[in-house]
C-alpha cells in the first residue's frame, strides 16, 4: 500500500500539492477546490483507519485514530520533503520506512503518562528525563 501512494504521488503530484496549500489558505469564501480535496482526503483517512482495524483488531479507536492520523501527517511531510528536495528523496523507500515504523508503533501509540518514564535512550529524544 505504501509504495502505491508513493508512486502515485511521484506520478501525480499535483493534486496533493495544490490540495496542501488551498487546505493551508484561509479565505473568507472557501474555493470549490478546497472542498474536494478534504472531501478526498478524508476518504484516505477513513481507508487508512479501516487497514489499522484490520492489522490491530485489539487497538482502541482512540489509538486507531491516533495511528491514522500520524499516519497522514508523516505522510504529508514526506510528500513536502520530496518535493523541496526533489529526485534526491527515494518516495517510495521513504514511505515504506514510514509504513513500517507505523507498524511497529502500533501496539503503543496511546501516549504514555509521563509517570511511567520511557527507556533513557527514548527519554533522551523525547525529553522526558
Amino acid at each position: 500500500m505504501a509504495a502505491n501512494v508513493a508512486k502515485a504521488l511521484v506520478d501525480v503530484p499535483d493534486f496533493l500539492r495544490l490540495g496542501l496549500m488551498l487546505a493551508l489558505e484561509r479565505r473568507p469564501t472557501e474555493p470549490r477546490g478546497r472542498a474536494v480535496f478534504l472531501q478526498v482526503r478524508d476518504i484516505a483517512r477513513q481507508r487508512t483507519a479501516e487497514v489499522v482495524r484490520e492489522l490491530f483488531p485489539d487497538l482502541a479507536e482512540a489509538d486507531v485514530q491516533i495511528l491514522t492520523g500520524y499516519a497522514l501527517a508523516g505522510a504529508d511531510g514526506l510528500f513536502v520533503h520530496r518535493e523541496i528536495n526533489g529526485d534526491a528523496v527515494d518516495l517510495v523507500a521513504v514511505f515504506e520506512l514510514h509504513a513500517r515504523l507505523l507498524f511497529d508503533a502500533a501496539p503503543v501509540c496511546r501516549p504514555r503518562p509521563l509517570s511511567e518514564r520511557p527507556p533513557a535512550a527514548f527519554a533522551s529524544i523525547v525529553g522526558t528525563h
